[in-house]
């Protein structure tokens, strides 16, 4: 596939995928980064695999993320999107440019796939935390969307801002996937959750993610 083509919104990526299939939560701002590490450090029983490298230029770093079978260019927001439930993205910082795929979903393979493509296309390791998990034969049979059902709805009243917490049960995490790529969050304090065997997926107006 043709890279610049890919890059820039071209006929390869065009009609393939549009923003609706973004499955990640995308970090295109340093404040969007910075808010995530926050609540990382704030949650020291979450240590989410990831890869974190700095570039000198942008379109370096969207070369290196696209390299990713997960990472797509949207035919219709033209923005980058992730098929997979991570972190992802790149944004500009300290007069440079700095791009991650983060996630515990993140497998083996695709954080190996991400150290070599980030390093190849001139990047230089920030730091990174390698993953344990192995990729899995996807199972498309097993995503029912329709079989995710409604729990209760929680309301919590913070500084100035009323929190709308949706929770929902589902049977696996494809079908979790698969039901919050169906339900856009378009308001800020609304978050929707999934509860599954395979772990928490939720969706806020930034994305989708493992809880």
């Amino acid at each position: 596939m043709n890279l610049r083509r890919r890059l820039f919104g071209g006929a390869s990526s065009a009609g393939s995928f549009g923003d609706k299939d973004n499955l990640g939560t995308r970090h295109s701002t340093s404040d969007d980064a910075i808010a995530y590490w926050a609540g990382a450090r704030m949650d020291m029983s979450r240590k989410d695999p990831f890869v974190l490298f700095s570039f000198d230029r942008e379109e370096d770093a969207k070369r290196a993320l696209l390299e990713l079978p997960c990472i797509h260019v949207a035919s219709d927001s033209k923005k980058l999107i992730c098929t997979e439930t991570l972190i992802f993205g790149c944004y500009e910082i300290g007069g440079g440019y700095e791009a991650i795929i983060c996630g515990d979903d993140l497998s083996v393979e695709l954080w190996e796939q991400a150290t070599e493509s980030f390093t190849r296309h001139g990047g230089r390791r920030k730091n990174d935390l390698e993953p344990t998990k192995r990729q899995s034969p996807p199972k498309p049979e097993e995503t029912k969307p329709d079989e995710v059902v409604f729990v209760r709805e929680d309301i919590v009243e913070g500084e100035g801002d009323t929190c709308t917490y949706r929770v929902y049960k589902g049977p696996n995490a494809g079908s979790a996937q698969a039901f919050l790529s169906r339900n856009p969050v378009t308001r800020n304090f609304l978050y929707l959750a999934v509860e599954t065997p395979d772990g928490n997926y939720c969706r806020d107006i930034k994305g989708i993610y493992k809880e």
